[in-house]
């Protein structure tokens, strides 16, 4: 089924021809003491490293592999907090696009990257030039979006909690054209499954889950999906969530403020629930004697990369693995030093991808 918005569908466009440059697809792990590890896939052996700044917090590739985007805790002059950097993988040049930073996306062409700092709109980068381009206007929601592209770029997905919303945006014209709001005290979370978007809604173990037809001026009917095996005498407070194949997945998030552990006297369960979008099923639990902070599926769904957090109360135990995404296999791990890490896969050109510890740069 083929979503709409405002009369325009969101439709994959033909993809370009295939470039002759070879290409490696490795993971990257970021940690806050401020290094990014680029490990083997497949293994998860070491192949390289990138020094850059401290307190790093997050990492994200563009598609064609020539920019890495990394959050980081302070900026270099070591004043306030929460700059977003743009590390070139051929110069090693980190570049600051802005400060402070709270959410970004990377468009699909990887041509763009959008980012929001509170109720000031969205702000737009070119990715090649690293320069600002027009925003989207403020006052569109006044909280922080958890921002998507449609998968032909056309179109920017906003979910936001502040009030519970689905903003949709011509990107091209920086325009709001569909806002669905959700009632109830509920937190909200959005997935891509192939060429659909899914809203889900959840409090405590309960949700909801919504295929969001754009062409409808509201949500059609939701169907119930609920977290098998929480206890419910402390509720979950920081679910996440990802689509990936013909599957979303969704896990509840160890390892920060919100972890249920340390106060909850019920043994809590881990993993990440396999769900059948088209039903809402729970078609099975992988995993579930870990204690999943962050996940990210393989490029061809077959796998998942996670990071292990064993210890409620901090990071000082910790791993990166990968499961089979059918069956929860563990086919790898790799026990991390304590920090907090922070991981995605990237696809870079074979001659950019980094061997032995480098040092970025920085403006």
């Amino acid at each position: 089924m083929l979503c709409c918005c405002a009369g325009l569908p969101f439709l994959l466009l033909p993809s370009a021809p295939q470039q002759a440059e070879q290409r490696q697809t490795v993971l990257l792990a970021a940690h806050r003491i401020g290094r990014i590890e680029i490990l083997d896939p497949a293994t998860l052996a070491p192949i390289g490293s990138i020094n850059v700044l401290p307190l790093a917090d997050g990492i994200w590739s563009s598609p064609d592999g020539n920019f890495l985007y990394i959050p980081e805790g302070i900026p270099p002059d070591f004043k306030g907090c929460c700059a977003l950097y743009a590390l070139n993988v051929e110069t090693k040049r980190m570049t600051r696009l802005i400060q402070p930073f709270g959410t970004a996306a990377v468009s699909p062409d990887g041509n763009h990257v959008v980012t929001q700092r509170g109720n000031v709109g969205i702000e737009v980068f070119n990715s090649r030039t690293l320069e600002q381009e027009p925003r989207i206007s403020r006052s569109v929601a006044p909280g922080f979006y958890a921002l998507s592209f449609s998968p032909d770029g056309s179109f920017l997905l906003g979910v936001t909690n502040s009030p519970p919303s689905l903003d949709i945006f011509d990107f091209v014209s920086r325009e709001l054209v569909r806002r669905y709001p959700v009632s109830g005290d509920v937190s909200l979370l959005g997935a891509w499954v192939q060429h659909s978007f899914y809203l889900y809604s959840y409090h405590a173990s309960d949700g909801q889950l919504w295929k969001v037809n754009s062409q409808n001026p509201t949500l059609e009917p939701p169907l119930r999906v609920s977290f098998p095996g929480s206890a419910s005498a402390c509720e979950i407070y920081n679910e996440k969530m990802f689509g990936s194949g013909n599957r979303i997945f969704l896990y509840e998030a160890f390892g920060g403020k919100g972890d249920r552990r340390p106060r909850c006297k019920s043994l809590i369960a881990g993993g990440v629930l396999s769900i059948d979008p088209e039903t809402g099923d729970v078609l099975r639990r992988l995993g579930d004697d870990m204690h999943f902070n962050s996940l990210v599926p393989g490029p061809d769904g077959k796998e998942l990369y996670g990071i292990d957090v064993r210890h409620p109360d901090d990071w000082g135990s910790v791993a990166l693995v990968r499961l089979d995404a059918q069956t929860g296999r563990l086919l790898a791990k790799k026990e991390l030093t304590p920090d907090v890490w922070f991981i995605d896969l990237a696809s870079l050109p074979r001659k950019l991808v980094p061997h032995g510890e480098l040092e970025a740069v920085h403006d």
